[in-house]
């Protein structure tokens, strides 16, 4: 077990998540937005801070041990009220920006000696990426059960600095740069990836709660890649799954359409740079 030296208060991370979903709140209503739109991002704004009220009034009948395990698992409740709110932001997508990402893409994997049409990809390799991709979401709870069970519970409000500052870092550029996933343009150049179960389970559960445009940076890729990351810190062998698993997130993105390679490439870059920048906030020894 690594001996902690210094990490920062516990309640940065719920401050974190306040100062976040209220800002959006606020630049809601500094947007030309329907004020329908406005009013919405402003009730998950409401949502949240209730959330974290609630948790703190639950200290009178919960046990300190409950409080604690209540106060390292609610950012998992919070954390997607960010993307619904950037959500309401997206009134459409920019043509202009979508041949750019295009653009970009097709130079990309000139660059790599690929030509996408013509790569056929295999219909276990298809399922496995499509089960990658569905991955993404339990990942990061699952990243809170790891540490628990390598017994470095002290490092979990690192783990949510370094993940929440990555993902909420793509959802403030998204709104600058409005553009469908390319599955959904007719003229891009995608994969040939065969249909499966569970392809058809990903675009239901994308019809039914995504915010029907990309995140830019992928916050999927941000936060996954900041997970592994974290863990590959303090626990070499554990932080390798989590990387094996958020490397084929972050293809799985691009050969299935739901994100541009300039998205992946960036979000990545975006873990990167706020595990680098966040490592002096733990020494380890």
């Amino acid at each position: 077990m690594h001996e902690l030296v210094h990490i920062i208060s516990k309640d940065s991370v719920i401050w974190l998540q306040i100062t976040f979903v209220s800002l959006l709140a606020v630049a809601a209503w500094l947007r030309p937005l329907e004020r329908a739109r406005q009013l919405r991002v402003s009730t998950f704004a409401l949502i949240a801070i209730g959330a974290v009220v609630l948790s703190h009034w639950s200290r009178s009948w919960v046990s300190p041990r409950g409080y604690s395990i209540l106060r390292d698992w609610l950012p998992v409740v919070l954390l997607l009220v960010p993307y619904w709110q950037i959500g309401q932001f997206f009134t459409r997508a920019d043509p202009r920006m979508e041949s750019r990402l295009a653009a970009f893409d097709r130079a990309f994997f000139r660059a790599l000696g690929i030509q996408p049409s013509k790569v056929a990809i295999g219909q276990a390799m298809g399922a496995y990426l499509e089960l990658a991709y569905v991955l993404v979401y339990p990942l990061i709870p699952l990243g809170l059960v790891a540490l628990y069970s390598i017994g470095e519970r002290q490092f979990i409000t690192y783990y949510w600095i370094v993940v929440l500052t990555a993902t909420y870092a793509s959802f403030a550029i998204t709104p600058f740069v409005p553009a469908l996933p390319p599955r959904l343009l007719s003229g891009y150049e995608a994969f040939r990836v065969p249909a499966s179960k569970v392809e058809a389970l990903n675009h239901v559960i994308l019809r039914r709660a995504s915010i029907q445009a990309i995140t830019f940076p992928s916050g999927h890729v941000a936060s996954a890649m900041a997970a592994a990351l974290v863990l590959l810190r303090l626990e070499p062998w554990v932080g390798l799954i989590f990387l094996a698993v958020a490397l084929s997130i972050a293809v799985a993105t691009v050969v299935g359409g739901y994100h541009y390679a300039a998205d992946v490439l960036l979000a990545s870059l975006v873990a990167v740079s706020f595990f680098v920048g966040t490592l002096r906030l733990v020494r380890l020894h």
